[in-house]
């Protein structure tokens, strides 16, 4: 018997990647085929993204491709899951949609095998096989999900009301997908979550990422990477396990959405100018070659002028080696949606290309600092690379000159030789 086959569309960020990446696990073990769009399949699985407004529209474009596929007889079955069936009521997007024959929020992903079992067996789900582990990623790298759910509950974000509540995974478990993701030839470990600073807080009464940090790091890995982390919770304790332990790369992606305390305790951040300073200071003293990655929203509610020179004054004297900037989206379930002092959106992008202009300069700034300093690169392919300075898919990347016959997924040693844009240029040295 031939095995229906099904592609994968993923939207969003990369922890809705890693729910993909399961959920192609959990339908092939029973029976289920993954192939490319567009080559014969009878099934679509869309895992959709619905943070803002932007997201919601792409995610409703792709449904409507999707359907449009299913009326021409492409396709029989469209399945969509993730952040935007969480975001709305099943029943209004069956009202709008009727012809997805599936709708599966964050949390009833774990039902796919059972649900689409049914829809296409027409009987229930067999027994999971032992079947070979997809990969999503390239094979030299991985999304290490840590928890799920978020507990912040900033006025802007509709995260909480999506993904829920925080929910830790227990440690052994994230060791044990760490150590299965190593058995695929992966050197770098990618910790993502919607805090992942948060880690620990319901297991062990208080957040506990260096617990996890420690016990990753006692595994063979070369880089682990942290991402998504929230300023409040950098404490002494982790900016040790970050200073001590040589396999956990000096990069932190720490969103820090704007420096004015007033518009920061708008937002509901839980911290204020004087704090980032105080974080900020103590990385780089204890780190100095720490790597800093942010993000920053542009025209939140009651934001003036004089926000956005405060703004554009600290990145002058905290320059951050990685930097987006995004607009605010206003979302109707959200308290900043109440709040007056809306600024309009041409004035939104305004601001945000001057940030963005600074942060140009900024960037070609200290990159010309590096030209003539060693480095230790990932090579990922068509001449490109990257350090520790750089995470896939959101930062600049290394140029290599003379890279033809080197393999992917491996380590060289280069030079940075210059700057181009927000990428860096390298060629190799004997090493």
């Amino acid at each position: 018997m031939l095995k229906p086959e099904f592609s994968l569309v993923s939207l969003g960020c990369a922890r809705s990647l890693v729910d993909s990446e399961k959920m192609v696990q959990d339908l092939q073990k029973i029976g289920f085929k993954l192939v490319a769009e567009g080559t014969g399949e009878k099934i679509t699985l869309l895992n959709t993204c619905s943070f803002i407004s932007a997201a919601v529209a792409e995610t409703e474009d792709n449904i409507r491709h999707l359907v449009a596929r299913k009326e021409a007889g492409e396709l029989k079955y469209v399945v969509v899951t993730g952040c935007y069936p969480s975001r709305y009521k099943k029943e209004e997007l069956q009202e709008r949609f009727p012809d997805v024959d599936l709708w599966l929020t964050t949390r009833e992903e774990d039902r796919i095998k059972q649900e689409l079992s049914q829809l296409v067996f027409r009987k229930k789900y067999m027994p999971s096989k032992p079947v070979r582990y997809t990969k999503l990623t390239p094979s030299h790298y991985a999304y290490l999900k840590i928890s799920e759910g978020c507990d912040n509950w900033c006025s802007f974000c509709t995260i909480p009301k999506i993904r829920g509540v925080h929910t830790s995974k227990p440690l052994d478990v994230v060791i044990a997908e760490a150590k299965l993701q190593l058995s695929f030839g992966v050197t770098e470990l990618i910790l993502i979550a919607e805090d992942t600073t948060c880690w620990g807080e319901d297991l062990y009464g208080k957040p506990s990422l260096p617990i996890l940090l420690d016990a990753l790091a006692d595994l063979p890995v070369k880089w682990i990477r942290v991402m998504y982390v929230f300023p409040p919770r950098v404490n002494d304790e982790l900016i040790q396990v970050l200073k001590s332990r040589p396999n956990i790369c000096r990069y932190l992606d720490m969103p820090i959405q704007h420096v004015n305390s007033d518009l920061l305790l708008s937002m509901n951040r839980r911290y204020t100018n004087e704090y980032l300073r105080d974080c900020l200071n103590s990385l780089k003293a204890a780190m100095p070659d720490m790597v800093l990655r942010t993000s920053l929203i542009l025209g939140f509610p009651g934001e003036t002028e004089a926000h956005v020179e405060e703004l554009l004054s600290f990145m002058e004297e905290f320059p951050f080696t990685q930097l987006g900037c995004f607009a605010y989206s206003e979302e109707k379930e959200t308290r900043s949606a109440r709040l007056e002092a809306k600024v309009e959106m041409p004035e939104i992008q305004s601001r945000i290309k001057r940030v963005m202009d600074a942060q140009y300069k900024i960037v070609q700034r200290t990159s010309a600092a590096l030209v003539g300093t060693a480095v230790e690169v990932l090579y990922e392919g068509d001449g490109l690379a990257r350090s520790f300075r750089e995470a896939p898919d959101v930062d600049g990347r290394i140029l290599l000159e003379a890279a033809d016959n080197l393999i992917v997924g491996h380590y060289y040693q280069a030079v940075i030789t210059g700057v181009k844009g927000y990428d860096l240029e390298a060629r190799l040295v004997a090493s």
